[in-house]
């Protein structure tokens, strides 16, 4: 019973040394499955076909039956076989971190790892799975010759900030199940998880106009440009490249922008402490994720949190900021290790 116990699922010491070794990462983040690092275990499909396997060569021994000695081998043949086959379908194999989109509490964020065949030969039913969430589905993928493709693993994002992809376990049992093949790999993939927002949050505060007192917006305003007057401002974190006035920066020494709008365009301001001081820190962060989603790009937003502020602009990438700063409060937001399709 023990020794069949290994065989299945290997003994604790197999296992614990299996999983502490993993391809060591190359040039990118790129795990290349070498020899070194492929694991190979029968399946219990492998043990039973074994079995049966040595029933028929004691009965082909014990009644002297030639075609029952060369059925016994030629089956034994096929299996060892298959052993080769299964170990070469994943034998280097270069794995990737790949796109991942953040998403807000609740949803699953789908964490894409990249898998590239390098030879002449196709790669059927290769697999990735996350041993240390079983609730994560398993991702499938067949490649043909010297080509490349995306395992998509859906991992569940039950609260915000930020969430990393754990070890992955790719693996195959190709051709017949008899044999699986396995290997570890530590990719450095993670995204931000937003806070969910709010349903049926009230309308956001309204807008208040700009206080237009300093100088320095006072005189970038009066430029004009080669098509007329426009408004300028000083350049701010998340501005689109093509409101930015390049030749007044250059002109001026200083960042600036178009504002593209008519003076005292008001901007909106979403403050933590103007909501309603009976709100769980949670219920603001859900509240104010709900009014920066509803904004769109009409007015300028603002974000007030204890201890972090971002001034108002407007865009896609300062939307992005804000939601970011409202994931990792208190904390304030870090890069994220990977590219990020929104």
């Amino acid at each position: 019973m023990a020794a069949r116990k290994g065989l299945l699922g290997g003994t604790p010491r197999l296992v614990r040394r299996a999983a502490s070794r993993r391809p060591a990462g190359g040039a990118g983040g790129v795990v290349l499955l070498d020899r070194r690092h492929l694991y190979i275990l029968p399946t219990p499909g492998g043990v039973g076909f074994a079995v049966v396997l040595a029933a028929m060569l004691m009965t082909s021994l014990n009644y002297n039956i030639s075609l029952g000695f060369a059925l016994t081998f030629m089956l034994a043949g096929i299996g060892m076989s298959c052993m080769w086959l299964a170990y070469r379908n994943l034998l280097d194999l270069a794995v990737a971190a790949g796109p991942v989109a953040a998403v807000h509490a609740g949803q699953d964020a789908t964490f894409h790892v990249r898998v590239d065949s390098r030879g002449d030969d196709a790669r059927i039913g290769i697999e990735a799975r996350v041993p240390a969430m079983p609730e994560v589905a398993a991702a499938t993928l067949t490649l043909d010759a010297n080509a490349s493709g995306m395992l998509a693993l859906r991992v569940p994002a039950p609260r915000r900030g930020r969430l990393e992809l754990p070890r992955v376990t790719i693996a195959s049992r190709f051709p017949f199940g008899l044999f699986q093949v396995w290997s570890h790999a530590d990719l450095e993939l993670s995204t931000v998880v937003y806070p969910a927002p709010e349903p049926g949050a009230p309308p956001p505060p309204p807008a208040h106009r700009p206080d237009h007192g300093d100088g320095a917006h006072a005189a970038a305003s009066a430029a004009r440009s080669e098509g007329g007057i426009d408004q300028l401002r000083r350049y701010r974190s998340g501005d689109p490249l093509h409101r930015i006035a390049w030749k007044h920066s250059a002109r001026t020494g200083r960042w600036l922008s178009r504002a593209g709008d008519p003076p005292g365009q008001p901007a909106r301001w979403l403050d933590w402490h103007a909501l309603p001081a009976g709100m769980e820190p949670e219920a603001r962060l859900s509240r104010l994720c709900a009014w920066l989603l509803a904004a769109g790009d009409e007015v300028e937003i603002g974000l007030r949190l204890p201890g972090m502020e971002l001034a108002p602009a407007r865009g896609a990438s300062h939307r992005r900021a804000c939601l970011e700063a409202l994931a990792m409060w208190p904390q304030r937001p870090g890069p994220v290790r990977a590219a990020q399709h929104a």
